[in-house]
């Protein structure tokens, strides 16, 4: 008899899951990162340790001036320390941002009040127009402050020395200053409050700059005539500006400036000021060095500032007027 042949046992298959399983992983995944980038303001936090900024002084309306908090007064006057020495150290450098230190309205800067950025700016700069070779060294020992509600009230000397060339004057003195800081850690008030040896000594004029002084000191005369008369950019409704505002005022004097070869070699570095006139169409006139640096610094800004294209005019109810402005141009080695 013939053996029947046997039929060959069949072996299950078995599906793989396996790209079914890497789907429904990366579709999860994808939901989860969609739910936190949509409600979540920084999904990367739950990664991290909570990071405390380093601040000058806390914010909310209870802050640090508030005696119950857990900053003690010797924590307060180190912040103070650090703020006032801050301040004083980007002056110094030629740098005056009042949003970085000043409240939006500051009651009282020496003796100008409720004045706004712009505003505060200007006087800074045109006070420091009149103050040649500045130098000021504040006291940190000197120091003195109190909580008065959600404010600081801080004292400090200063010693200050300075040039003034409207009256040609060497003036030196020792100035104690009231500042007073806000709840959110801005200055609202800056003022003089006692003056100590008090020295000014006349300077004999050169006579080669006597005239150049002399038209210096006085920018906003007004003449006779209505059509020739000039004003300080601090007495017309709209002051002048570069086209642009300040950045592209600045990036068009990066672009270019050229650093004088005899300063670079003698490491010099510092701020030229220059006064000119805005005329009526915008262009720029009667530009002169008011505190300059040397070594072919003074004379390389007055070239920028002369190639400028025009300005926007400074503007009374309306009508552009001649207007006369201060501008530091910065030179600074890499």
């Amino acid at each position: 008899m013939e053996e029947t042949e046997k039929p060959e046992e069949e072996v299950p298959v078995y599906k793989d899951r396996s790209l079914l399983y890497m789907g429904i992983g990366l579709g999860l995944l994808i939901l989860i990162m969609g739910y936190l980038t949509l409600f979540v303001d920084d999904p990367w936090k739950i990664f991290r340790k909570d990071e405390v900024p380093e601040k000058v002084l806390d914010e909310g309306n209870s802050s640090i001036l508030n005696k119950s908090e857990s900053m003690s007064d010797e924590e307060v006057r180190a912040s103070l320390v650090k703020f006032i020495e801050a301040f004083y150290y980007d002056q110094r450098k030629g740098y005056f941002d009042p949003p970085s230190y000043f409240a939006k309205i500051t009651v009282t800067f020496y003796n100008y009040h409720n004045l706004n950025y712009q505003r505060l700016k200007d006087i800074y700069w045109k006070r420091l127009a009149d103050m040649h070779n500045f130098s000021r060294n504040w006291v940190v020992s000197s120091l003195d402050f109190e909580r008065k509600d959600s404010k600081i009230i801080a004292s400090y000397w200063t010693k200050e020395s300075y040039f003034k060339p409207s009256v040609r004057e060497q003036y030196s003195a020792d100035i104690k200053y009231e500042m007073i800081i806000d709840e959110e850690g801005k200055i609202e008030s800056l003022r003089d409050i006692e003056v100590r040896n008090e020295v000014a000594n006349k300077v004999a004029p050169d006579s080669a700059l006597l005239n150049t002084e002399l038209i210096e000191a006085s920018p906003a005369v007004v003449s006779q005539d209505a059509d020739s008369k000039v004003y300080d950019m601090n007495l017309v409704e709209s002051a002048p500006e570069f086209n642009g505002g300040q950045r592209e005022l600045n990036k068009y004097i990066s672009n270019n400036i050229k650093y004088p070869a005899a300063a670079r070699q003698n490491n010099i570095q510092g701020k030229v000021y220059l006064s000119f006139i805005v005329e009526k169409d915008g262009s720029i006139n009667d530009i002169k060095v008011k505190q300059g640096i040397g070594s072919g610094c003074d004379e390389e800004a007055i070239r920028v500032l002369r190639s400028s294209p025009k300005w926007k005019p400074g503007m009374i109810k309306g009508s552009a007027v001649r207007t006369y402005c201060i501008l530091p141009v910065t030179f600074q080695l890499e």
